[in-house]
């Protein structure tokens, strides 16, 4: 009897354990490449508002100057690109290795909420070199991406 209190205990423990650190040891695995290590340049595209969605016209465009503020504050402080721009704002030196932000809107709200499907692209092969969505106010998804670059970039999870 005395045995069987022990037990169960430490049976659900390990259990619970296994549980919430093997995600954690999977996501580090892919999150500690540096795959955007070569890029120079950074490009955002306009994001997509597919019809049905209920977003205004500026939806897309907002989300993409929000991206390339935060990409720029990062990049500014961990010098991380010579440039990021919105697409087709200016001509990029043609030895430039670029990287491509682009997505579309999966949901936008009232108070300045979406959420995103978001894709970073090698512009040059059109390569799809990482995909991830993000949810919430503007700004922080907008950070939340700057964020994913300079993990990418650096290595780092």
């Amino acid at each position: 009897m005395k045995v069987l209190k022990v037990t169960i205990p430490m049976v659900t423990m390990v259990i619970l354990l296994t549980f919430i650190l093997n995600p954690v040891e999977g996501a580090a695995a892919g999150t500690g490449e540096a795959i955007f290590k070569d890029y120079q340049v950074v490009e955002v595209r306009e994001f997509e508002v597919p019809p049905n969605v209920p977003a205004p016209d500026s939806a897309g465009r907002r989300i993409a100057d929000e991206i390339v503020y935060q990409i720029r504050r990062y990049s500014y402080k961990f010098h991380l690109f010579d440039m990021v721009i919105i697409e087709g704002k200016r001509e990029i030196p043609p030895d430039k290795k670029v990287l491509l932000v682009k997505g579309t809107v999966d949901a936008f709200y009232v108070r300045g909420t979406c959420a995103i499907h978001c894709q970073f692209v090698d512009k040059k092969s059109g390569h799809i070199l990482y995909k991830t969505r993000a949810k919430g106010l503007i700004f922080r998804v907008g950070e939340y991406i700057a964020k994913v670059i300079y993990l990418h970039k650096r290595g780092k999870r």
